[in-house]
């Protein structure tokens, strides 16, 4: 959000709204316009200044809409991994997160010389609770064999994301964390079995809700209506008992989610929309 003009003055509204509950960190899993507005460097900045605006820290990881979808003619017709490049420049220059107090995460491109790329992937740790950011987005997560080199861009990008979420639950196992929060942009089960760009995602989630063992909570976005106490399968349908999904709203639901989390409660994951 915002996806239309006349929904800006709401969407910086909510910016204000969400400042004032003064939210632990506050995260936001992508699409920072619709996919026919053109893409460019101006909107960047102009959506880096809402997520600086609002207190705290922000953490950020992008949506297809950002780069995926820019090859489109009305998005301007641009070259979508020219873009991801200017993105990672604009809103990952360094591994602190956005917000007016911003905070210090660790970094794939950091850890890992062989994902050196992914700036955007992040973790930190908060209150006992381990926090991990993977670029997965929707349009079948870049995965498009019409777009000249899109299939090798996914490639290498798929590969990092299985590795940093595996190694996340398997960190924060080690850490001993109450509980594990992974957040990107997609709907995994929007094109499950049609186009192939989630496997892998599913897959590692699968392999570390095992490793870890403890609650985890998916977030995610890229359908837009807001979803909670749906079960989370993997990729073969199996339902995995220890991983609640919540898809926040979006495009025309100019709203945002409070997610309270206490490993003492009956309850551990409380969402509520506002």
């Amino acid at each position: 959000m915002p996806y239309r003009v006349r929904d800006i003055p709401a969407f910086e509204a909510l910016l204000g709204r969400i400042s004032a509950r003064k939210p632990d960190v506050t995260i936001h899993v992508g699409d920072i316009k619709p996919s026919n507005w053109p893409c460019s460097e101006e909107l960047f900045r102009i959506q880096r200044d809402y997520m600086n605006s609002v207190d705290g820290p922000l953490v950020f990881t992008p949506g297809d809409n950002e780069w995926t979808d820019c090859h489109v003619t009305k998005a301007g017709g641009h070259d979508p991994r020219e873009h991801l490049s200017v993105l990672r420049t604009r809103f990952f220059p360094d591994a602190r997160s956005l917000g007016r107090a911003p905070l210090l995460l660790e970094r794939q491109s950091d850890l890992s010389k062989a994902h050196s790329q992914m700036v955007e992937n992040a973790r930190w740790r908060m209150n006992g609770i381990r926090f991990v950011t993977a670029h997965v987005v929707g349009s079948n997560n870049g995965l498009n064999r019409d777009v000249p080199g899109a299939v090798e861009e996914f490639e290498g990008r798929d590969a990092a994301n299985v590795a940093w979420i595996e190694e996340g639950f398997a960190f924060a196992r080690s850490e001993g964390a109450a509980a594990v929060v992974l957040a990107f942009q997609a709907d995994p089960y929007q094109l499950l079995g049609v186009g192939g760009g989630f496997r892998g995602t599913l897959a590692a989630i699968a392999k570390g809700a095992k490793t870890f063992g403890g609650p985890i909570l998916v977030v995610h976005g890229d359908s837009h209506v807001f979803t909670f106490d749906m079960p989370f399968q993997d990729g073969f349908g199996n339902i995995l008992e220890n991983v609640q999904p919540v898809q926040v709203p979006g495009a025309l639901d100019i709203r945002a989610l409070q997610i309270r989390i206490d490993p003492e409660a009956r309850r551990m994951f409380d969402v509520s929309l506002f």
